[in-house]
């Protein structure tokens, strides 16, 4: 990192370091309510909860979220009587009337407020308060999917658009921070869901069928090392509430949009029964072009203007099925499985115009079509016990996951080429077929022992079987009078990929007061095999590494934490990124993976700082990552029309950014949530692959704001910027963009919304590449739009029955006499799985 980085990340360190100083010597006069909120029947705390207070003579409510261990402060309370309340998803109300404010009583301390959890019967709930959309902390971000109303109908690539740090591109891979190298995990597991094909399933996993999304942007050793710029864990749907629930819902959209979901669950004492069906059905229109110059700014220039437009339609079903085993009460089996079936057609058209000297040379015309069909395949079996003394925990997981994935691709190219008033042609057709096979195993366990009150040792052990199975056959049309195709060995190829990475980590925290230390250290013992079937060509990569972390954290108030990490990650090439197949559906523009690829080896640091203010939570992070043997996509000319782009190590890159993410709530009918990432990319070229050394800053940002102008009422809207950043042999162009959504609640339990995405068809995704340092120089410009804008409306319903514990609640509450006190609590909280 040069110095000019390194002088403006010490600049926004003091930044930081101001606003935190700052807000420690502005303290507020007047009184001040303290205390814990904690699980009635664990002890445990429960972050991120909503506590009020209103002022009984005037009515004004001052209300603040606990922190991440549970802890409060509401202060510059004037004198007065007031009325304590604190919420929380999933748990009952606790309300504590007559405390007392004044001139000798400044300081009310609740200790341990503990609160019960709801017991999940709809009939008896109120809910008091909206669940919040995104819990925020020093290392992890939990984006809740019900409170999106902008991605309710879509799919699950369509929320991972609305998520802080994470950007999708047109092709659909996932970004986050900027790097395209981030590990996608489900239910916290690796599976064939986040194999090579991860945008194809995302786009066929409905939202309704998700229930948060976690993103951790420097994970600890207690985690798979993994990702260069951290892990996304999609948590799909269960249920966890007592006797028989389930909730249903449709949607129907523009371009043929159709989805469904069906959530039921029973649960008693000792079982509990969930299972959620999904089915999804849309159709998606793009178009592009694309302009290149060869041997730009001589008289014998060559340009090229190539159009395409291009119809995705999906059609998918998801069924996740489990049980869990009160074995006892602190032991539980869990057995879950997850099937996902899919169909994707893809409808191809363009036109590319070649011109020398303002005359028209060649034009090509092209009408491709390709059919995908893929099924995927996960079961676990979870195990975990809670031992006698609090926080002494063993888990373990089983798992297996397979997928099988079959297309077809129908290629038909027309040349027409014009010379000397003279006009010749020819045309090409190719049919590919391709079968490809994959299955993951994983073997887990995790031990958590507290050594004493300050300090606790996570130990676990990991085991990950991979093996991909691609098989490509070409067949090229050589007689069109009889429709007789042949075989074509030099375009087809049979790769396979098997993969084994066995670890183990350690991990010590302590707590010294105020100040927390986290080391740890994971040891991954990698093997990879590589081979094509049908020549002798065989890759083989071994590697035994340690992957440090270090977590320094300071609870400098009550509400600001400062913590400060470093981690070591990896980046495994896998699949297309890996596999030489030649892909020429784009006649002028050929893709290929690379075999000889080598793992990404990444240093991360971070400084991360979060706030807590009576209507504001602010988390700020300044991240630095460097990376090894970066892996990026080379455009490699192989003559005066005709790109191939691949996969390629050149040397290095470094990103050093800063991001903020912050959320207002100005009241209780308005709320923003914004986040800006800025960050500067230095990628260190290679001569050898004529690869220059380039750098640029960059950022992209988003604001998104919940506004309730009525008790039922809803509307969402979310805007989103991406700026222009540096790329090899270029720069990506700006993208931004517009969702909206509306929701009413006719009942309780019954709701009805309406949202649209891309509301002024803007997003559309740009580049330009620069490459002049060849024998054969070029420029472009490109532009793709993967989909247009679409609206879709919805209704939803939720419906249980569980009349006992329903007589038994309405009891708890008369005997309570509708409010609480510290040790036994009353009223509803939300009734929902936390």
């Amino acid at each position: 990192m040069n110095f000019l980085v390194l002088k403006r990340l010490l600049l926004l360190t003091l930044f930081i370091i101001t606003i935190k100083a700052g807000a420690q010597t502005a303290a507020p006069t007047g009184g001040t309510v303290t205390g814990k909120l904690v699980d009635a029947n664990t002890n445990q705390p429960l972050d991120f909860a909503s506590v009020s207070v209103t002022h009984k003579g005037d009515k004004t409510t001052k209300g603040i979220q606990t922190d991440l261990n549970g802890n409060f402060k509401l202060d510059g309370l004037k004198d007065g009587v007031y009325l304590f309340k604190a919420t929380f998803v999933g748990y009952l109300t606790y309300a504590k009337d007559s405390i007392l404010i004044n001139a000798s009583r400044k300081l009310v301390q609740l200790g341990n407020v503990k609160v019960r959890p709801a017991k999940g019967v709809l009939k008896e709930v109120v809910v008091t308060a909206q669940r919040s959309q995104i819990k925020l902390s020093t290392d992890k971000k939990v984006f809740s999917v019900d409170q999106s109303l902008v991605s309710q109908g879509g799919s699950a690539t369509d929320l991972l658009t609305n998520v802080p740090s994470v950007q999708v591109d047109v092709e659909g891979n996932v970004n986050l921070r900027g790097s395209s190298n981030v590990r996608v995990l489900i239910n916290g597991k690796p599976s064939a869901l986040s194999g090579g094909s991860v945008s194809d399933i995302l786009q066929s996993i409905p939202a309704s069928a998700i229930e948060n999304i976690e993103v951790i942007t420097n994970p600890s050793s207690k985690y798979d090392a993994e990702g260069q710029s951290g892990i996304i864990n999609i948590v799909l749907k269960r249920n966890a509430q007592l006797g028989f629930n389930g909730s249903v819902a449709g949607t129907v959209g523009t371009q043929n949009t159709y989805n469904g979901s069906l959530n039921l669950s029973y649960q008693t004492s000792k079982v509990n029964l969930f299972g959620n069906y999904s089915y999804r059905k849309a159709d998606r229109v793009g178009n592009g072009y694309t302009d290149r110059i060869t041997y730009p700014g001589t008289a014998d220039a060559i340009f090229q203007n190539q159009l395409s437009d291009q119809k995705f339609s999906f059609n998918s079903h998801n069924v996740r099925t489990g049980i869990d085993f009160n074995l006892s009460p602190k032991t539980v089996l869990t057995l879950s499985d997850n099937i996902n079936v899919r169909d994707r057609d893809r409808f191809q058209n363009g036109e590319t115009r070649t011109t020398t000297r303002n005359a028209l040379t060649q034009l090509t015309q092209q009408n491709n079509f390709s059919g995908n069909s893929g099924i995927n395949f996960d079961a676990n079996a979870d195990f975990s016990h809670k031992y006698k003394k609090q926080g002494q925990e063993l888990t373990a997981n089983l798992g297996y996951s397979s997928e099988k994935e079959d297309g077809d691709e129908n290629l038909s190219t027309v040349y027409n080429y014009y010379r000397n008033n003279i006009t010749t042609g020819r045309s090409f057709n190719q049919n590919t077929y391709t079968n490809g096979k994959q299955r993951n195993f994983n073997l887990q366990a995790d031990y958590t022992m507290p050594l004493g009150k300050e300090s606790k040792l996570e130990a676990g052990y990991r085991s990950t079987f991979n093996r991909n199975d691609n098989d490509y056959r070409v067949d090229t049309l050589i007689n069109r009078t009889v429709n007789q195709y042949v075989f074509d060995n030099t375009r087809s190829n049979h790769f396979i990929y098997n993969e084994q990475v066995h670890a183990l980590y350690a991990n010590y925290q302590r707590q010294f007061g105020k100040f927390g230390v986290q080391v740890g250290a994971r040891v991954e013992d990698a093997h990879i095999r590589t081979r094509l079937v049908d020549s002798v060509q065989q890759y083989k990569q071994d590697y035994l590494r340690v992957y440090p972390s270090v977590f320094l954290s300071d609870k400098l108030t009550e509400n600001q934490t400062l913590q400060l990490s470093y981690t070591r990650r990896v980046s495994r090439p896998r699949d297309r990124q890996l596999s030489p197949f030649v892909d020429r559906s784009d006649p002028f523009n050929f893709q290929q993976g690379n075999p000889n690829l080598l793992p990404e080896d990444t240093h991360a640091f971070e400084l991360s700082y979060i706030n807590y203010w009576n209507a504001l939570t602010l988390t700020s992070s300044l991240y630095y990552r460097y990376t090894n043997n970066n892996i990026q996509q080379v455009r490699i000319p192989l003559d005066s029309a005709t790109t191939l782009t691949r996969f390629e190590n050149i040397n290095s890159a470094a990103n050093a950014g800063y991001e903020l993410i912050a959320k207002w709530t100005f009241s209780p009918k308005l709320d923003l949530t914004g986040n800006v990432n800025v960050y500067y990319r230095n990628i260190k070229g290679d001569e050898a692959l004529n690869v220059r050394s380039t750098s640029g800053y960059a950022f992209n940002g988003n604001l998104t704001a919940n506004i309730k102008p009525v008790k039922k009422l809803g509307i969402q809207l979310r805007g989103d910027y991406q700026g222009k950043q540096v790329i090899a042999q270029g720069y990506s162009k700006a993208l931004y963009g517009l969702d909206g959504g509306v929701r009413y609640d006719v009942t309780k339990t019954l709701n009805m919304s309406v949202n649209a995405r891309d509301i002024f068809n803007t997003r559309k995704f740009g580049s330009i590449i620069n490459n002049t340092n060849t024998a054969i120089p070029y420029t472009s410009e490109s532009y793709r739009r993967f989909a247009t804008r679409t609206v879709m409306f919805t209704v939803s319903y939720r419906f249980g029955n569980s009349s006992t514990e329903q007589k038994r609640q309405k009891q708890r509450d008369q005997d309570n006499g509708g409010n609480g006190n510290p040790d036994d609590l009353g009223s509803a909280g939300g009734g929902g799985p936390r």
